[in-house]
């Protein structure tokens, strides 16, 4: 039950009391002003400050607690949908290995691995995806020239895909590529889903219908980060997986992680509709993903959870530009003809405003969510503990105001004193509350 429908409830309580005070002073035929001092009073010792005050100064020191741990609480409500939450979604199988990714094999099939990997970065240089980034600052470490490109077009979960020299060039998964009719050998197939059962995720690169390879990407995954998954689990949030990764690397995944739950090669709008189909059940889910890419699944999340940028993002940097390339290695390239420039066409997928988190986290501290899941609840637990005490004072108070206990020698409690007395009652919650 959340802390504002409690306090919606207290005051229905307080002011039924009071009612039904007034209404029995009357029925003692006591004079009007006694039937409305009696009803005032217990209004004043019922009033629900001490409730209202049992939560606000725990979640601000939990928050200035997550300040030590590197975490900013945008939000101070989430900490208690952050505490209550049942399930973690994490949006993006990237989330797991904190950037670290490196190219570990180059297949190519009918051209060099220069050219092969030069074709990929060529299509991927307007892109911000990571694993595209990566095939990128590698063409660039390695010298290789890039083709100007045009009518650039990126799919998320699939791939991306330009013109070059009139052909039109995609970059991405098997089944993105084979529903386009590209003539991807059975041998090549076979390749990918050994290289899938080792972790690494095969990027298969295509001009026009005919395969040009493929790019074997490794990202690692720290004991550090497994460690900490396990310690969200202890905590008694279920762990869940969204990734478009197919079938084996999804596998692989669940293996080294021992996640809950992953759903593979699901698509962003796919992701939406699971989290939906979640929500029916009425648990309080929580989602780490990309503001910008996953904007429509974080606002249907209970809990916004984010990374915060990296060093290198808060620099802006990117790698090199193809300029820059090109004037290192001068020439033309006899794998592509040389082709004027064409209008360039603006991508399908249009730039998103991003949606706002209630939470950022360091990029990959998955324990110091872990940290701040464990504060949220024992502090959750104090505002409960804090508003049981402030209902047991205020109704202590409520009883002799209600003028019910005179013949018993209990003196009535006016409505100065109520009111003096509520506010104690707040302040002493106050007092308390610096045990968070």
């Amino acid at each position: 039950m959340g802390h504002s429908l409690i306090i919606k409830l207290w005051q229905a309580f307080v002011i039924l009391i009071a009612f039904g005070a007034g209404y029995w002073q009357q029925m003692q035929q006591a004079p009007l002003v006694m039937v409305i001092a009696t009803a005032l009073s217990v209004l004043l010792a019922g009033l629900p400050l001490p409730l209202i005050a049992s939560r606000p100064l725990v979640m601000y020191r939990i928050g200035c607690r997550a300040e030590e741990l590197g975490i900013n609480v945008h939000k101070k409500g989430s900490l208690s949908e952050l505490a209550s939450a049942s399930t973690l979604v994490l949006t993006h199988s990237r989330f797991l290995t904190s950037g670290a990714a490196f190219i570990t094999e180059l297949i190519p099939q009918g051209v060099s691995q220069g050219t092969l990997l030069s074709m990929a970065a060529s299509v991927e240089s307007g892109s911000t995806h990571p694993i595209a980034q990566l095939i990128c600052q590698t063409a660039s470490d390695r010298r290789l020239r890039l083709q100007p490109v045009t009518n650039f077009n990126e799919l998320p979960g699939q791939g991306a895909e330009a013109i070059i020299s009139r052909i039109p060039v995609r970059v991405g998964n098997a089944a993105w590529l084979k529903s386009e009719e590209a003539d991807i050998s059975a041998e090549f197939l076979t390749r990918a889903d050994q290289l899938s059962l080792k972790g690494m995720i095969p990027v298969f690169v295509c001009s026009g219908k005919y395969s040009r390879g493929l790019i074997a990407v490794q990202r690692e995954i720290s004991f550090d980060t497994i460690a900490a998954l396990h310690r969200l689990q202890k905590l008694g949030l279920k762990l869940m997986l969204l990734t478009g990764l197919n079938k084996r690397n999804a596998s692989y995944i669940k293996k080294q992680t021992n996640i809950d739950d992953i759903r593979f090669e699901i698509f962003p709008e796919q992701k939406t509709r699971e989290l939906h189909l979640m929500r029916t059940r009425k648990d309080v889910i929580a989602v780490l993903g990309d503001c910008e890419l996953d904007k429509e699944l974080m606002e249907a999340a209970d809990v916004r959870i984010a990374w915060l940028p990296s060093a290198q993002d808060k620099k802006g940097e990117t790698p090199p530009a193809e300029g820059k390339a090109e004037e290192e290695t001068p020439g033309p390239d006899p794998d592509f003809p040389d082709e004027p420039p064409q209008p360039e066409v603006k991508d399908s997928f249009a730039a998103k405003t991003p949606v706002k988190p209630h939470i950022s986290i360091p990029q990959g501290n998955f324990l110091a969510l872990a940290r701040l899941r464990n504060r949220a609840a024992v502090g959750m637990k104090l505002v409960k503990q804090q508003r049981m005490i402030a209902m047991v004072l205020c109704l202590a108070l409520m009883l002799p105001a209600t003028n019910t206990l005179t013949p018993f020698g209990v003196p009535f409690v006016d409505p100065v004193v109520s009111i003096l007395g509520n506010l104690l009652i707040a302040v002493f919650i106050l007092l308390i509350s610096f045990r968070a």
